[in-house]
């Protein structure tokens, strides 16, 4: 590592010792904390340190931005740096951002993101893959690749392709964001604690003596807030889950626009979902659509190594360029893309270009054996998975499957230890996903279309 990766690095990445903890405070405020290859460089090395270090138990990242913990990779410099001919430096921070994403999935001690303000594209990457991600009344969460003719990256083939229903093909095509709780009850935070609790929870963290999971679980969740209506489930997406799912199921971009214009229940949220597609790059929606096809088959390290692949050949694309220079350099907003039009992607071409030849299996990533296909760790809310297991007597823990509302909702409680928010989604789950059987107040799971 150059003098000036570190220089430039530490000028960007700070850090914090707090008795046993140990912090990592993203500081380029200026631009929102986007993410340059010094700073990836300066997380890596500080995380390297501290998960030998027998004083770290916990390991904190944070940002000193009210404004955003992180919104993404400085992919203006990457695209500069392609254009300018020097392919192997553009590629070498998408190299190193993979490889720290896949280092964080596979850490070995506790590590707490603080996700406050904007986390996008690159943030989603330093966050997503976390055993404990803290969400706040100002997180903003996005993957707005799309829009810039790009594809959601940093593990998104992996997290997106396993977030509830077609959740995740709704994220990553269209770029919706996400605010506060929204990001607990969606499965990409573990945690809701008002940011106003965030300096106490991180002195708490540093008291801990132990580097054990469930305690660090245990701290967090002192801090945790209740909503203020406690009969509300207070997520955005929760009047058109069944829509979405319903809506982007299909295998092909072409279906999932035609199932918009016939769908019915959310007409208004299907006809503006249709226009914000048809501002996207077009093969970047049918490459999207494909990458977390085949994601929900891979493990963590088989989705990054893929990634890799496809962030190479994209940077060789006209449209990721386009999509840059036009939002993001001349900010326009009027991107010419080419192909233009859905209908004029060649599917077996971008198949045969972008999927067709061999992907490297762990390109120098520093953890290559962590070949998991669900997170080690989980400490979020249940998932509809996990909901649907219990009911159709797949939980091996179940017992008895026919089981009522309360003890459903219970059995729950129990698990997640009085968990906040578990009531609530659960019971949301089961509005929707269940009825009671014929013969009596146990409850059978229902498939919607």
């Amino acid at each position: 590592m150059s003098r000036y990766d570190n220089l430039e690095g530490d000028k960007h990445v700070l850090t914090a010792s707090n008795k046993t903890a140990r912090s990592l405070i993203l500081s380029r405020p200026q631009a929102l904390n986007s993410l340059t290859l010094p700073m990836v460089k300066a997380i890596m090395r500080h995380l390297e340190d501290w998960e030998k270090s027998e004083l770290c138990n916990v390991v904190v990242l944070r940002s000193n931005s009210e404004k955003a913990f992180c919104a993404g990779g400085d992919v203006v410099q990457v695209s500069k740096t392609w254009k300018g001919g020097a392919h192997a430096q553009a590629m070498e921070f998408f190299r190193k951002e993979y490889r720290l994403n896949h280092y964080i999935a596979s850490y070995a001690k506790p590590l707490v993101a603080m996700i406050g303000g904007y986390t996008m594209g690159g943030g989603v990457g330093l966050s997503v893959h976390a055993p404990f991600r803290v969400a706040t009344e100002s997180s903003v969460f996005a993957m707005p690749e799309t829009k810039i003719g790009f594809f959601p990256d940093v593990g998104a083939t992996f997290f997106l392709s396993r977030l509830d229903g077609e959740t995740g093909t709704y994220l990553g095509l269209t770029g919706q964001q996400l605010r506060g709780r929204d990001l607990l009850y969606a499965g990409i935070a573990t945690h809701y604690v008002p940011s106003e609790r965030l300096p106490n929870l991180e002195l708490r963290l540093g008291e801990l003596d132990s580097p054990d999971y469930d305690v660090v679980n245990e701290a967090i969740e002192e801090f945790a807030a209740q909503p203020e209506d406690l009969g509300k489930l207070d997520y955005s997406l929760a009047g058109v889950r069944d829509s979405i799912d319903r809506c982007f199921r299909f295998k092909s971009v072409e279906s999932i626009i035609e199932a918009l214009k016939h769908e019915t229940e959310n007409r208004a949220w299907a006809q503006k979902t249709i226009k914000v597609l048809e501002e996207m790059s077009p093969s970047s929606l049918k490459l999207t659509l494909e990458q977390l096809h085949q994601g929900a088959n891979l493990d963590i390290t088989q989705a990054l190594a893929l990634e890799l692949h496809l962030a190479e050949k994209r940077l060789g694309s006209h449209d990721m360029h386009e999509g840059i220079d036009a939002l993001l350099v001349r900010k326009t907003k009027d991107p010419k893309w080419d192909p233009p039009t859905i209908a004029k992607v060649d599917m077996d071409k971008l198949f045969a270009n972008y999927f067709s030849s061999p992907v490297s299996s762990a390109p120098a990533f520093k953890k290559p054996d962590a070949r998991f296909t669900e997170y080690p760790h989980k400490f979020g809310l249940p998932t509809e998975t996990d909901v649907m297991n219990l009911v159709t007597g797949k939980n091996p823990q179940a017992g008895d499957f026919m089981r009522t509302r309360e003890e459903v909702i219970n059995f729950f409680g129990r698990e997640c230890m009085g968990k906040v928010g578990v009531v609530r989604k659960v019971g949301w789950i089961l509005d929707r996903k269940t009825r009671k059987a014929y013969d009596g107040d146990a409850l059978e799971w229902i498939k919607r279309v």
